[in-house]
């Protein structure tokens, strides 16, 4: 459990700067702080919290096919986590700007020479 922990932390700090960038710029300094905190926090748990899904039963297991069972049902939570982060963090995509119709300028018909 503890490689998986260390797993989705490093998906958290690879994510730090340009999430913290992406939401400074839409969200603001004071939510940006709170979503980035909350991110780290489902980045880590809901892995942690499948990574028990996982845990063995039995004393008498193989202690890698416990370990890659551990680490499967992890980053199942981890995909889980992203998504959820990312479902939490959807920001609106920018207002199209439509430009305004302007008709075409038609010259005026030539008129009698001064």
């Amino acid at each position: 459990m503890v490689l998986v922990a260390l797993i989705a932390e490093a998906v958290g700090i690879f994510l730090r700067r340009p999430l913290g960038i992406l939401l400074k710029a839409e969200k603001g300094i004071e939510r940006s702080d709170f979503w980035s905190a909350y991110t780290r926090v489902v980045l880590v748990l809901i892995p942690a919290a499948c990574a028990l899904l996982g845990f063995p039963t039995s004393l008498h297991l193989d202690p890698v096919l416990t370990l890659v069972q551990e680490l499967r049902w992890g980053l199942a939570g981890l995909l889980i986590a992203l998504g959820i982060a990312g479902k939490s963090l959807q920001i609106p995509p920018p207002p199209r700007r439509v430009t305004p119709y302007v008709p075409p300028v038609v010259p005026p018909p030539p008129g009698p020479a001064r």
